[in-house]
C-alpha cells in the first residue's frame, strides 16, 4: 500500500536521488569531482606555452649576451648587421634582447606555475589565469600594432584560453564548496 521509495545513497552511476544540485539547493549546479575538459585543455596549453617561454626566452637572452660580448660571436653579428644595412649599437641590440628574452622567461615561469596549479580547486587559480592570460593578450595586442604579424597565433590561444576558463563548466569546477548559492547560477 506503500508508495515504493527510491534506494537509499549513491545509486549506480553516482546520482543520488535526494541530491537537489550543489549545496542541496535546487537548480544550483553541482560541482564536477574531475577537472572539465575545458580545464585540462588550458592546463595543456599552459604548460606548453610555458616550456616554449622558458626555451626561447633563455635562448634569446643568451644569444643577447653573446652579442654584446667581446668574443667571435660578438663581432660577426655586429658584421651581420652592418652588412644588412641596419646601423645599430650592438649595445642597444642587447638590450632589447634582454627585454624580449626577459618577458618571454617571465611568460614561461609563470605560465608553467599557474598551470601546475590548476590542480587546486580554487577560484584564486581560476581568476589568476584569467588575468594573466589577459595580460598576455593586451601585450600581444601591443605587438600587433607593432606590426608583429606573428604575435596573432598567440593571441588566438591567449583569448581561447581565457574563454575556456569562464564558460560554466570550468567556474563550477574551481568553486570552492563552501561558497554556498551565489547569485546567477
Amino acid at each position: 500500500m506503500y508508495p515504493p521509495q527510491p534506494p537509499q545513497g549513491p545509486v549506480p552511476g553516482g546520482h543520488d536521488p535526494y541530491n537537489q544540485g550543489q549545496y542541496g539547493y535546487p537548480g544550483v549546479p553541482q560541482a564536477p569531482d574531475k577537472m572539465p575538459g575545458t580545464a585540462i585543455t588550458v592546463r595543456v596549453l599552459m604548460f606548453i606555452g610555458g616550456v616554449f617561454g622558458l626555451l626561447m626566452g633563455g635562448l634569446v637572452l643568451l644569444i643577447g649576451l653573446a652579442a654584446g660580448g667581446d668574443g667571435e660571436f660578438a663581432q660577426g653579428f655586429t658584421e651581420g648587421m652592418q652588412g644588412s644595412g641596419v646601423h645599430v649599437d650592438p649595445a642597444e641590440v642587447v638590450v632589447v634582447m634582454a627585454i624580449i628574452g626577459g618577458v618571454m622567461l617571465v611568460y614561461g615561469i609563470v605560465s608553467t606555475a599557474l598551470a601546475s596549479f590548476m590542480g587546486r580547486r580554487s577560484g584564486g587559480i581560476l581568476w589568476s589565469i584569467v588575468v594573466f592570460q589577459s595580460l598576455a593578450a593586451l601585450l600581444l595586442v601591443v605587438n600587433l600594432f607593432t606590426g608583429a604579424i606573428g604575435a596573432i597565433i598567440p593571441l588566438l590561444f591567449a583569448v581561447g584560453m581565457i574563454v575556456l576558463m569562464v564558460v560554466p563548466a570550468t567556474r563550477a569546477y574551481y568553486t570552492p564548496a563552501s561558497a554556498g548559492p551565489r547569485a546567477g547560477y
